[in-house]
């Protein structure tokens, strides 16, 4: 079957799933973002950078804490990062995980294809009212002209109101900052960082894990420290990764760093 067919039918059937699965309308709302799971994403992360440079995205890639940003084929060594966030079609290469963030403006909307718990997620944010099947045919559409494209995409979506200043709470079990767990669910991380003062280098977060009495730090978060004593870890970790490191045993509450206060 033509993977063009298949695309269309795998959307027929995703908004048929979202129509009797609770949702009332066959829009996406501009007043909502949505986010879908994807399942595993599988790309060559050289080869997708050396690609979309090609299509003129601005790609930035992370070696540590370095940086180093494209426009196109070129350098810009004197872009700045978030200068460079800002630009309209944008891949952002941070170790094994990237970030693909696209405003398609005359479409009505942007889409993200970001890391999450479960492989990636697809974030789909309508600037007005748009037809579930016409945004996810366009975009799943795109993504296989990329060649980004998971082995699967979930058939039920979370969504989020642009203006709930609160947020939604943590899962149950993840003993995690409000503001921490707002930021794995924001629409656009880079963003929601700037406005809340947090440090984010590449995809990873600055946070601080508080260990319970005799607890050690899961030995899957050992990459990511910086420091550690036997009741504090100070981690960089994967934004993907918050909840999984808030919900392990050993862990009392994973918080951001306190910050000095001025004299």
């Amino acid at each position: 079957m033509p993977r063009r067919l298949l695309i269309s039918i795998l959307c027929v059937l995703t908004v048929g799933s979202l129509l009797t699965s609770g949702q009332t309308s066959d829009d996406f709302a501009a007043t909502h973002y949505y986010i879908l799971a994807m399942g595993q994403v599988s790309v060559d992360m050289d080869g997708l950078a050396e690609s979309l440079k090609a299509r003129d995205f601005t790609v930035i890639t992370f070696d540590g804490d370095i940086a180093s940003v494209y426009r196109g084929a070129e350098l810009a060594g004197d872009v700045s990062i978030q200068g460079a966030l800002a630009d309209e079609a944008v891949l952002v290469i941070d170790a094994d995980r990237f970030l693909l963030r696209v405003a398609e403006a005359e479409l009505n909307y942007t889409y993200t294809v970001r890391p999450a718990a479960g492989g990636y997620e697809l974030v789909v944010n309508p600037t007005q009212d748009i037809a579930i099947s016409d945004a996810l045919a366009s975009v799943l559409m795109s993504l296989q002209e990329l060649g980004v494209l998971g082995n699967s995409v979930d058939l039920e979506y979370a969504a989020f109101a642009k203006n709930d200043l609160k947020g939604p709470a943590p899962p149950a079990g993840a003993s995690i900052d409000s503001i921490l767990y707002r930021l794995m669910v924001a629409e656009d991380w880079f963003a929601f960082a700037a406005t809340q003062s947090l440090t984010m280098t590449g995809l990873r977060i600055d946070v601080v894990a508080e260990l319970l009495p005799g607890g050690s730090l899961p030995e899957t978060f050992a990459a990511f420290v910086r420091e550690e004593t036997e009741q504090l870890a100070k981690l960089l970790v994967p934004v993907d990764r918050l909840v999984a490191l808030a919900s392990a045993e050993s862990i009392g509450y994973v918080r951001l760093p306190y910050q000095p206060a001025v004299p």
